[in-house]
């Protein structure tokens, strides 16, 4: 089921619902954020791992996917973007739940649970960076002068590792990275920078997954086990292979791997 939330005059985030858990029983929801530069549409794998234990809900990132897109001037914050997730889960009927979130997605996730302790359950975290990548203004300068598909097939190789095959590369870049409209990413790149959030990551005190991959061009695994070995309650699973998009490059090893942590801590 698809549907949208007007969260402000003019911007709607769009959502899409994936249940096939038992109607005669009690269930959860967990709650799905993608990453920079895309969509809902980027957890195709990962749903067939989770509805049945948990009424999917895959968000639309504002500016992305079939939300609303913002302009470049957008001032973008995380105040805002944490309320969006907020108002979602009260649209769909869900004062508690489960979050899920890959690389920028899932910083945002972490900085929900840190910030609303009574409305997590837990934390499902794909690479999810604590600060401003160091190749953002590179990004924004190739978008703005080539262009969002050429700035996808660029950074793809990287994103989903040496073991991708070339239509899936090609498929990623133009199924996903390549139709989110240009004003919002400019816009975004031009706040993500100044974003640390290594601190606060540690005010989680839901049971909390995190993946990394351990040969990512990004990140160490030392630079994750450095905040993630501080969290109250949380377990780590390194990934080996080179992309630094685990949830995307390697979805079925991950996904059932999350999904058996919550089965083993019953969270679902």
């Amino acid at each position: 089921m698809d549907g949208f939330l007007e969260v402000e005059p003019g911007i709607k985030l769009h959502y899409t619902v994936d249940d096939f858990t038992d109607p005669w029983k009690e269930s959860t929801t967990l709650i799905m954020v993608h990453g920079f530069a895309e969509s809902g549409a980027a957890w195709y794998a990962w749903v067939p791992y989770f509805a049945r234990h948990c009424r999917v809900v895959r968000l639309d990132i504002r500016g992305f996917g079939q939300s609303t897109p913002m302009a470049e001037d957008y001032a973008w914050s995380m105040d805002r973007l944490l309320e969006d997730i907020g108002a979602l889960a009260d649209h769909v009927g869900a004062r508690k739940f489960h979050l899920l979130g890959a690389k920028s997605g899932g910083s945002l996730v972490l900085q929900y649970a840190a910030r609303h302790p009574d409305r997590v359950l837990s934390v499902l975290g794909m690479t999810p960076p604590m600060v401003g990548a160091s190749a953002v203004p590179a990004w924004r300068e190739q978008i703005a002068g080539e262009g969002v598909a050429a700035w996808a097939r660029t950074t793809m190789p990287a994103r989903l590792g040496s073991c991708a095959s070339r239509e899936e590369l090609e498929w990623w870049a133009e199924n996903i990275q390549g139709r989110t409209p240009k004003s919002t990413l400019l816009g975004y790149l031009g706040w993500v920078p100044g974003l640390d959030l290594r601190e606060e990551v540690l005010k989680v005190i839901c049971p909390t997954f995190i993946v990394t991959t351990s040969g990512s061009g990004l990140r160490s695994v030392d630079s994750v086990k450095a905040w993630q070995s501080k969290m109250i309650d949380s377990e780590l699973l390194v990934v080996e292979g080179d992309a630094w998009h685990a949830a995307a490059a390697y979805p079925d090893e991950c996904a059932s791997a999350a999904r058996d942590f919550m089965v083993r801590r019953a969270l679902v």
